[in-house]
This record gives C-alpha cells, structure tokens and sequence, in this order.
C-alpha cells in the first residue's frame, strides 16, 4: 500500500513540473546557503579543535589607560529673608571635565606580572600574534604567520601534535630558538608534511630548529592557527614600547567550577592594582583597565560591531545570526505551506473522484502527506548537494583566505527535518479539510 502511495506521489510530482520545480527551488537553495553559513560559523566559532575548551576562554587583547579630569562646581541655595538675599547652603557637584584614553597591545611582562596566578584562572597563556615573516624557498616567496608564545599555548589550544613536542619552560628560560610548525609550513617550505624534525628553518635573521609539527586547522583567527609557534622569550623583552604596552595578548582557561564572569572580574581587580604613578604614564592617566576581558565568542563579536561593551557586541552579533538562521528556516517553509494550500485546493476534483470511486479520508490525507515528504526528501538532497559544491568551490577558490568549511552534518539534519515537519503540517491541514468535503461539494470546486 506505501509503495503505491509513493508510486502516485512521484506521478503527481512529474505531472506537475512547474510546481515541483518551484518546491524543490526553494527547498534546496535555501538549505544549500543554510548548511554555507553554518559551516562558516563552525568554522570560526565551533568547538572542534584546536577550540575544544572555547567557552572556558576570556580573552585579553589590550591594556587601556584613562584619563579622567573631575570639576568640582559649588552649587548655592539661597533664600529671601526681610527682603534680603541670604546664602542658605553650599553644596558641590562634581562633573566630568574631560576624558581621555590610550590603548595598545600589551607588555608581555605587565601581563604575566597580573594576569598569571589568579584563582578562577586554569592556564593563561601570553603571545604576540604579529611575528610575520616573509621567506624565500628555491626563489619562492612565503609568508609565515608565526606566532610568540608559551607553553601554556598548547594546554588552552588543543592542538594535536603530530610528531614531536610543543616548547617547554626550558626552552623560554634559554630563548632557544626552536619552533613548531604547521603542516601549511611544512608542505610550503620543506615540501613534505611529515618528518620534518630537527631540520631547520631561516626565519626573521635566526635558524630554528623543528622541535614538533601540528595539523593546519584553518581559521581566520590568527592566534588559533598560526603557520608556527616560537617562544616568545626570544624577542627582545627590554624593547617594549613602555611599561604598559607591548605587543602582546593573553588568553585565560578558567578552572573547572568557575565563571567566565567570576573571571573577568579578578582580571578587572588585577588592573585596578596595576600602578598609574610610573614615568612611562606620560599622559598623567588615572586609571588602568585590560581590555577587552571577553569571552571568545564576545571578542570575536567585537571584533564585527565596534561596541564599547563586547557584551552589547556579542548580543547584535546573535541577534543578526538567530535572525538569518531563522530566515532560511521559515523561507522553505512558507514556500511549502503556499504551495501546497494552492495545490490541494486545484486537486478538489481529483479528490472527489477518488472519494466517489471509494477511497476515505485516511487515504487521502496519507496521500498528500507522502507526497509532502518525497517532495521535501528529494529537495533536501539537491540542498546537500549545492552546499557540497559551495563549500568546494569557497575553499578550492580560497575565497575565506585559509579558512576551511566543512559540510556540517549534524546541522543539516536539524534543518532538513525542520523543514520536513512544517511541510508535512502544511500539507496535512489543507489535505484533512478537502477530505472532509461531500463527494458533489469537491466536484463543483472544479
């Protein structure tokens, strides 16, 4: 009995070519573009490696000082008394002069002075993500966006180590000039993507030796995903540009039981005791603050909509996403629903005849039913596909520079049976109020 119901919903289907084209146009484009955008937002924004531990991070970009002038303004109450003025009470307002604020990168040993050892804090590793180099390989140029850090780089990033080991304490107590690759690099400048340890590699003037490789995982976002990791002790630590500003910034793993929120508050305490009496403080600033002590998600927000708040950032930055998302959602949805409604109303007369030759209102609705579901199938199949061959064409092409979609599986299941649901509801309620129509009633519909 099924196989005849789809066998009908197939005929109905090529019978009807304009409206099925329309159908699966709107189904599977707009899947097609759906599963594009979430697996762009995966891709930055997902928890796969090395971001397992993503919503743990806070993140500190820079180091803020402020200046803030206060005026303090004598307000006078008076009264008439025997026709005289007389001075009652003197009070004072205090109002804000001016304002003024200096931001930058931050000095790598203000940042380990204040920012390690606090207690919702796990691991906080300190880097600078601007070493860019450019090589020559056999007459070739290549650019390596390497990065300064530390050992604790590799506990907050979990990036898998291939071959090898990531730098150790030694090697920052010694400024060994040692470096952890990528396979990027690796496949650029030696021409393999494995056995690369102990060679060397001529980088910014210094010789360092391979200690350890890693996959490229592909991100937008720099620090994630540098070409290479070299300790950042090998950079001249005296040549800062002041006591406060570097050129480096800190990410923080919070414990285990702990708040991100719980977090940002010790970090914003640890600025408050960070002293505004030292000479490289020009500008005579008052104030200390690191900035912007965000979540991932809120600073790559940030990042976008240029907010004072990284919070009031993150939340245009979800408002915007949950819109679009909802959009692709409903676009197919709504196309199903008018479709359909205007479908069965046209098939009036079919369903008469096929109630006057016997068939009841179950077979009817299951009918349309079945052939919601077939329709939408194919519809979400040609969406898998087209988004198949976007995600192809983007990272072949290099479109999102060394950003790599992947098809992201699980969200195209939410999608499609999102979609699979509402076109059923779509097809189920027209097709139960035509069923319920007397035999004389549907014809004359024709």
């Amino acid at each position: 009995m099924f196989l005849n119901y789809i066998k009908l919903a197939w005929r109905v289907l090529a019978r009807r070519k304009f409206f099925t084209f329309i159908t699966l146009f709107g189904i599977s484009f707009t899947l097609g573009i759906l599963m594009v955008f979430l697996s762009f937002l995966q891709s930055e924004l997902g928890t796969s490696a090395p971001m397992k531990h993503k919503d743990d991070f806070v993140w500190i970009s820079q180091v803020q000082l402020i200046r803030n002038v206060i005026d303090t303004i004598p307000v006078v109450d008076s009264m008439m008394q025997n026709g005289a003025m007389v001075f009652d009470t003197v009070s004072y307002d205090y109002k804000e002069r001016s304002s003024g604020q200096s931001n930058s990168e931050i000095n790598c040993q203000l940042a380990e002075k204040y920012l390690i050892g606090l207690p919702s804090a796990e691991y906080v590793t300190i880097f600078n993500s601007s070493y860019t180099n450019d090589v020559f390989v056999n007459g070739v140029k290549i650019t390596i966006n390497a990065l300064m850090g530390d050992p604790n780089y590799w506990k907050v990033f979990n990036h898998k180590i291939l071959e090898g080991r990531t730098i150790d304490q030694d090697d920052m107590d010694n400024a060994a000039q040692v470096i952890v690759i990528s396979t990027k690099t690796a496949r650029e400048y030696f021409g393999v993507t494995s056995g690369v340890l102990d060679r060397e590699l001529k980088m910014d003037g210094k010789t360092f030796k391979v200690i350890g490789l890693y996959p490229d995982n592909s991100k937008i976002v720099d620090i994630i995903s540098p070409d290479a990791v070299v300790p950042y002790t090998i950079y001249n630590m005296e040549n800062q540009d002041s006591y406060y500003f570097g050129g480096f910034g800190a990410m923080l793993k919070k414990r285990d039981g702990a708040t991100t929120q719980k977090l940002k508050e010790e970090i914003y305490h640890a600025a408050s005791t960070i002293p505004i009496d030292h000479p490289d403080n020009n500008w005579e600033m008052n104030e200390v603050n690191f900035k912007p002590a965000a979540t991932y998600n809120e600073a790559y927000a940030q990042g976008i909509y240029y907010e004072d708040k990284a919070e009031d950032s993150h939340q245009i930055m979800s408002f915007i996403v949950y819109g679009l998302l909802l959009f692709f959602i409903l676009l197919p949805t709504l196309n199903l629903i008018n479709l359909n409604v205007s479908r069965i109303m046209d098939r009036s007369s079919e369903i008469g005849v096929r109630k006057a030759f016997g068939a009841h209102q179950g077979n009817i609705v299951v009918q349309f039913i079945v052939e919601n579901i077939l329709q939408t199938f194919i519809g979400g199949l040609l969406g898998l596909i087209l988004a198949f061959l976007l995600i192809s064409l983007i990272n072949s092409g290099g479109l999102l520079g060394d950003a790599i979609l992947k098809l992201n599986t699980k969200f195209f299941i939410y999608s499609f049976f999102g979609t699979l649901l509402f076109g059923i509801l779509s097809g189920f309620i027209p097709a139960l109020k035509m069923s319920r129509l007397q035999i004389v009633n549907a014809l004359k519909r024709k």
